[in-house]
């Protein structure tokens, strides 16, 4: 009887990330093995091995965990095994094993490009020119003197303003003209919680797509999530609780649709990460056209749930399983499992308040699933983040216009009927920090596309 020898081992280390390999497609030439501790492996149908590893209370440095990693790598050394996880927790002491135990992949020193501010990396490696221009700022707010450093450094305004430690949807700014400016670090001045910030301001791009590009080093594009509107961002749309909605494009749709856009991620990719990389690089970015695409930022694994949600829809693969197919390097296109639709998901953010009904969505041409995120009758906060939403709603349909139509459809004639506070003053802080305003009676307001 012959044996098969795995000329692949890839070693899937898990913490607190529930992994489902239900679309992996097994493979004689790989050996997928698991450590996690239990119930973090939904499905063990297209695993090879799992060892489970029951970790004591509050083991922060991952101590049993990484123990049983080491053992594998030192059993698997000649397969030169390959160390896969997807939470970022465990990025750096993987990252210590890889250097200790001689294994592929990213090392400590080049994790900490991903672990600090994109600034580091922007200016060393070249991606300064094809960048938004930012400066920074510190110290107590010199609305005055701060605004001509905008002015010097980033060509003025529009802009926007993020702060580095109290960072949250409601503490980012987006300001317009230079009163605004001035407006809005006069009342950081006065705040407590903002006084010797440290801020990033950022130009602001006019009709562009917002986009978060996934790729791999050895196939290129893989696909996109892009922000269909391109007037408003998508961090205005959740301060302003204002519906939006973000399309999933395949490598193919994206080349059609974003011309120029892989040949961007490519030019990033080479010039930030090391050729011997294997593995997915989440690029993001803004694209107005072939010729003004700026770079933001990139990281190793999606941002949201809503990303991973989109990147599972379409035929192709969940972002778990491409991660794992790049470490084989360089695969030939499945043409039987291509998928032709176009892909969609209108975000409600969510408000402070009680929702009072779910309301219907009715039927449209394209194919579409409902998924409401707070029952009836639930108490709400005001949405912080992509995840924080009343109400999904995913759309597709081969015919890209009349998806297109159809959300344009949804967002303007869906109301959502929240009872809510009213506050005496609407901060743009985050509203864990105005906790001292307050409440007047409940009034009734609706989430809508104006």
């Amino acid at each position: 009887m012959t044996t098969v020898v795995s000329e692949h081992v890839i070693i899937i280390v898990l913490w607190k990330y529930r992994l489902s390999l239900y679309r992996w497609k097994r493979r004689d030439d790989v050996k997928i093995i698991v450590v996690a501790p239990p119930r973090m492996l939904v499905d063990e149908t297209n695993v090879d091995v799992y060892y489970q590893v029951e970790p004591p209370i509050r083991d922060h440095d991952h101590c049993l965990l990484m123990h049983k990693v080491r053992e594998l790598c030192s059993i698997f050394s000649s397969k030169n095994p390959k160390l896969v996880v997807f939470e970022r927790s465990l990025q750096k002491p993987i990252a210590q094993i890889r250097r200790d135990m001689e294994v592929d992949g990213f090392k400590p020193e080049q994790l900490l490009h991903f672990i600090h501010a994109e600034e580091a990396i922007t200016m060393r490696n070249g991606l300064a020119a094809i960048s938004l221009r930012q400066c920074s700022l510190s110290g107590t707010p010199q609305p005055d003197s701060w605004a001509e450093a905008v002015r010097n450094q980033i060509g003025g305004f529009p802009a926007v303003v993020r702060p580095l430690r109290h960072h949250c949807a409601h503490s980012v700014g987006f300001i317009r003209n230079e009163n605004e400016f001035k407006n809005w670090f006069r009342f950081q001045r006065n705040s407590s919680v903002h006084r010797n910030e440290h801020y990033v301001v950022q130009e602001y791009v006019d009709d562009g797509h917002e986009f978060s590009a996934v790729c791999s080093s050895s196939d290129g594009i893989l696909g996109c999530i892009s922000a269909i509107e391109t007037h408003r961002s998508v961090l205005e749309c959740i301060q302003n609780q204002q519906p939006y909605a973000l399309e999933y494009l395949s490598a193919n749709q994206t080349r059609d649709i974003f011309p120029g856009l892989e040949s961007f991620c490519i030019q990033v990719i080479k010039s930030v990460f090391p050729t011997s990389y294997l593995g997915l690089i989440f690029i993001r970015g803004y694209y107005k056209d072939h010729n003004e695409i700026f770079f933001l930022g990139f990281g190793l694994e999606p941002d949201s749930e809503t990303a991973r949600h989109l990147y599972a829809l379409p035929q192709s693969s969940p972002w778990e399983v491409m991660t794992l197919t790049a470490q084989l390097g360089p695969q030939p296109e499945d043409v039987d499992n291509i998928d032709k639709n176009y892909h969609l998901v209108i975000n409600f953010p969510s408000a402070e308040g009680v929702l009072i009904h779910q309301t219907s969505i009715l039927k449209r041409e394209s194919n579409m699933r409902v998924s409401w995120k707070s029952a009836e009758s639930a108490e709400m906060k005001d949405s912080d983040h992509l995840d924080d939403n009343v109400l999904q709603v995913f759309l597709w349909n081969s015919n890209r216009s009349q998806l297109l139509s159809n959300c344009n459809d949804i967002i303007h004639s869906t109301d959502i009927t929240i009872d809510r506070n009213a506050l005496n003053e609407r901060h743009s802080l985050c509203r864990k920090n105005v906790a001292k305003l307050t409440s007047k009676e409940l009034v009734r307001s609706c989430t809508t596309a104006d």
